[in-house]
């Protein structure tokens, strides 16, 4: 059977669209449509069927999906990987791993769709970062777990030495511009419901978060880590977090295409060597 076919086949069956399969594999939509037909007609079972505006995968699709997904994956892997690893990596692990040659980072998109996708489409190669992956396609290696703290700046009128769950909901917050899972920073972490924050800035990262809260009396969040090294500076109190939240826990996530490639297998060991020697094995996975 032309292998070629089952890679059509599985892009369309990731994708869920011939449209961004034939995107993803730089072909055209005619293209990709004759080659599904072709692979029905080899195995005589359909294998999409309409889904409203859309398409959805048959039973049969699904099993053959399931059957030929890591197979594939090695075979697309014996091209090995050379150069430059292009990633994504969370704003709080950055620093750590921004001298390590051969890696080239890249903006990290709002948009957790948006990451899938360009991991599916080749266009990044590993990504750093909270996200959980529900795909298939994707490896996830949970590398690393941080907790949150609140901040305030020093002098801040109404808060002292603490801060309770009533005075958190009570003052005014700065927000980091982050959703996973479609929930934003604090829904993502909570162990239970929450409520609503008087949320008045969002930010895109967390160092312009903390140096807005160093002017205002705005209530901030960050990672402990992050926290210590950045209060100093900017003049601030760190404070235990007065809701349950769980760790964040950092995964390194890539496509099954790269788990035999020796250059980037080298890739994910350089990073986790070095984050063990930055942050040390305590809270570091793997």
């Amino acid at each position: 059977m032309d292998l070629n076919l089952l890679t059509t086949f599985l892009s369309v069956y990731n994708r869920k669209s011939i449209t961004l399969a034939a995107e993803e594999l730089k072909i055209s939509q005619p293209a990709v449509s004759a080659a599904l037909k072709r692979l029905e007609s080899s195995l005589g079972k359909p294998l999409f069927v309409r889904d409203g505006r859309g398409i959805a995968p048959t039973s049969f699709s699904v099993a053959l999906a399931k059957k030929i997904s890591h197979p594939l994956s090695i075979l697309e892997g014996v091209g090995q990987q050379t150069g430059h690893v292009k990633l994504y990596c969370t704003e709080l692990l950055l620093h750590k791993i921004a001298c390590i040659e051969a890696i080239d980072i890249a903006a990290t998109p709002v948009s957790e769709q948006e990451i899938i996708d360009n991991m599916v489409m080749q266009k990044v190669d590993l990504v750093i970062d909270v996200m959980r992956n529900n795909f298939s396609a994707l490896v996830s290696e949970e590398i690393y777990e941080e907790e949150a703290v609140c901040l305030a700046r020093v002098g801040h009128p109404r808060i002292g030495d603490t801060i309770n769950e009533e005075q958190y909901y009570k003052e005014q917050h700065i927000a980091w511009r982050f959703r996973r899972d479609n929930l934003n920073t604090l829904e993502f972490l909570a162990e239970q419901p929450v409520k609503e924050r008087q949320v008045k800035v969002e930010t895109e990262s967390i160092s312009s978060m903390l140096s807005l809260a160093s002017r205002t009396d705005y209530i901030a969040s960050a990672p402990r880590s992050i926290a210590e090294e950045l209060a100093p500076q900017f003049g601030l109190n760190i404070y235990e977090y007065p809701i349950k939240l769980k760790p964040a826990k950092i995964n390194m996530i890539y496509h099954r295409r790269h788990i035999n490639d020796p250059f980037h297998k080298n890739i994910r060991e350089t990073i986790k060597y070095s984050l063990s020697k930055n942050i040390g094995p305590s809270r570091l996975y793997g």
